[in-house]
């Protein structure tokens, strides 16, 4: 046997002795399976973190991390003097993520002891299939802090802007109100809406293990607040007008009033109050609306100023012309119009000063139904203003060419047309500035955070009749308050604390659409005023709707408003009062005398800086050289003459020159 024969026939020693060889078949099986499985978990790792690294980074990125819409503050809306009408400040909100609350009945239970609402109704909440829902908004700080004190799965607190309005009721159906979502639903809030709405920004953030958001560094506000509505209103006129508003509905138990209150010469809103009003920081506001603009009106005998106005400027009548009355009635056709009082012959400015519906209706069929549709529209009735407010009403003007006799007679007075309260403010503004027609205008301009104006108010102007017959027309209102016992004004009975002024009544039947006929028991009473006389300033327009206490005449009942809001505010405002103003009525009893004559009314400005009056002789004419227009119109008074002013400034000329034999006019001209 060769050695190589010996070594193939001698016994392997076994790589593990004591094992046999079922056992190491079976190992070595395991082993395979176990290297097959890692080859496999390698293999899937590759195409997870090379072949599909992308797609499922992106997957896990999105289940991680978010963007955070972040909340946009909404603009503040402020008054002429920056008070804030309207303001956004961060308050709590409650929501929930149902899928996260594992005992809905006792989550529910808890919550309802700390929002004060029924459990059920959380309940019912809480059982739906969502992700968010929203269990209370704007609650309390101490809401609030009891829900985070509570820690409840699932329920988290939330800070989100909620609207404030300082003034309450003040201003409250002009400002209007926004809801919980911050989008307006009236008023400011809804005209102004796109520029108040700021823009919402985002944020990135990141999910925790059970979804709640997480804001490493905070937000950076990449919000955008919304733009600042400045406004021409002014807080404290304003409270003026509805205090003084809200008492006189009440004492007359009427259903409701007006008043609007303008700046003369650019027929900005000073103040606009409706009554009923409402708080917009409690909610509905029940019917309470902004009157001034969304209700229109038969008017009434104030129409009478644009009537006459009208035909002043045509030339169909002059001051002087002379116009028979015929004791309060006049027939025409198968109507007749009826007087309050019974007169005869008055002038133009009487037919004014005794509310003359018969002198009214024969001036305008003097005029011409097409020259007085023409006169109107030039006041702007028929039209919107264009004022930035919602639901302004145009009124309603009828086209002049299709009016009969009778409708052109009674339009003169004001039935058979409409105008809102803001459109009567506009056209009494005109007269009040030498006859130029000025846009009402609420909002003063519009600025971003930046203070750069988006927005600037630019209202559109226009003669509505010349310098000569608004002049003329402002004396005929100022004999409105003459106070003659038997042929006073019918404003005779109207105080105004330390100024003189001018005005117009109006006592309107109210139309019934049922019974189809003016109601005779129903009443719109108004007053519109401009004061002071002598430098207008402000236009006050006052309509009370229905008083039921047994006074119904415009002097009565809306009378009162216009010289508490008229004296009220002039005083605030710092205009000198007049001193040959009556203070306050006189006794009950006792005799009131005319004045010996109502003074001549055509200027406006004057110099804050005014020489000395150099008074002649009682027989001569005054000298009224270097006179700024208040010292003039003093002057003048004190020696019982009427002037004629043209221009403004100081007066640089007088026709009759002074010292000369006195006369009963004096004609005056300014400069600046």
């Amino acid at each position: 046997m060769s050695p190589s024969d010996a070594d193939a026939t001698r016994p392997v020693k076994a790589m593990t002795p004591g094992v046999s060889r079922a056992a190491r078949l079976r190992a070595y099986l395991t082993g395979g399976i176990v290297m097959a499985g890692l080859c496999g978990v390698a293999s899937r790792a590759w195409s997870l973190q090379v072949d599909d690294g992308d797609k499922y980074a992106a997957l896990a990125e999105r289940q991680h991390a978010t963007t955070l819409a972040i909340a946009a503050p909404r603009g503040e809306i402020l008054d002429a003097h920056a008070r804030p009408l309207a303001v956004s400040a961060d308050v709590d909100s409650i929501w929930a993520n149902p899928h996260e609350i594992q005992d809905v009945t006792a989550t529910s239970e808890k919550l309802a002891k700390v929002l004060g609402t029924e459990a059920g109704v959380l309940e019912a909440r809480l059982g739906g299939d969502h992700k968010f829902v929203w269990l209370a908004r704007h609650v309390t700080p101490e809401v609030g802090r009891a829900v985070r004190e509570a820690k409840l799965a699932g329920v988290e607190v939330a800070r989100e802007p909620r609207r404030w309005y300082p003034g309450r009721t003040l201003t409250g159906p002009v400002v209007g109100r926004a809801d919980t979502d911050g989008n307006g639903l009236d008023g400011l809030e809804l005209s102004m809406n796109e520029l108040l709405t700021g823009r919402r920004g985002t944020e990135a953030a990141l999910r925790d293990a059970r979804g709640h958001t997480m804001l490493a560094d905070g937000i950076a506000g990449a919000s955008e607040p919304g733009a600042t509505v400045h406004l021409s209103l002014d807080s404290s006129i304003q409270a003026i007008a509805d205090q003084a508003l809200a008492a006189r509905v009440a004492e007359t138990k009427a259903k409701n009033g007006v008043v609007v209150v303008l700046d003369v010469e650019t027929s900005r809103v000073l103040a606009m109050s409706s009554y009923p009003t409402y708080d917009p920081n409690v909610g509905d506001p029940h019917g309470a609306r902004n009157r001034p603009v969304t209700d229109s009106y038969e008017p009434g005998s104030v129409m009478k100023v644009f009537s006459v106005s009208s035909a002043l400027e045509a030339g169909a009548v002059t001051p002087e012309t002379e116009i028979d009355t015929q004791g309060g009635r006049f027939t025409l056709g198968p109507n007749t119009i009826h007087d309050d009082d019974h007169d005869g012959i008055l002038d133009i400015g009487g037919i004014i000063k005794r509310s003359s519906n018969v002198g009214a209706a024969k001036i305008a069929l003097r005029l011409g139904r097409d020259k007085l549709y023409a006169g109107l529209k030039q006041f702007g009735f028929g039209a919107k203003t264009s004022i930035e407010l919602p639901g302004e009403q145009s009124g309603r003007v009828r086209d002049g060419s299709k009016w009969r006799d009778i409708e052109t007679a009674t339009i003169a007075y004001g039935y058979g047309v409409m105008v809102t309260p803001l459109q009567l403010a506009a056209a009494f503004a005109a007269i009040a500035h030498d006859g130029l027609y000025t846009e009402p205008r609420i909002v003063d301009a519009v600025t971003d955070a930046d203070g750069q104006v988006l927005y600037a108010a630019k209202p559109d102007t226009h003669p509505a009749v010349s310098a000569r017959t608004a002049h003329q027309m402002m004396t005929m209102l100022a004999g409105v308050f003459d106070r003659d016992p038997k042929h006073g004004g019918t404003a005779k009975t109207i105080y105004v604390p330390g100024f003189i002024c001018a005005g117009k009544t109006g006592t309107a039947h109210k139309w019934d659409p049922v019974a189809k006929k003016y109601d005779p028991d129903r009443y719109l009473s108004s007053f519109a005023g401009i004061a002071p006389l002598a430098h207008p300033r402000i236009v006050v327009i006052v309509m009370i709707d229905e008083a039921s206490n047994g006074d119904y005449f415009g002097a009565k009942v809306s009378g009162p408003v216009f010289a508490a809001v008229a004296s009220e505010t002039l005083r605030y405002l710092g205009v000198p009062g007049d001193p040959n103003a009556v203070a306050a009525p006189p006794p009950p009893g006792s005799v009131v005398t005319a004045p010996k004559k109502a003074p001549a009314v055509v200027a406006r400005a004057a110099s804050p800086i005014e020489s000395a009056p150099v008074v002649a002789a009682a027989d001569a004419t005054p000298d009224f050289r270097q006179m700024g227009v208040g010292k003039a119109l003093d002057l003048a008074r004190a020696h019982h003459l009427s002037i004629a002013l043209h221009g403004s400034g100081h007066v640089v000329a007088q026709e009759p020159p002074p010292g000369s034999p006195s006369a009963s006019r004096v004609t005056l001209r300014f400069e600046p």
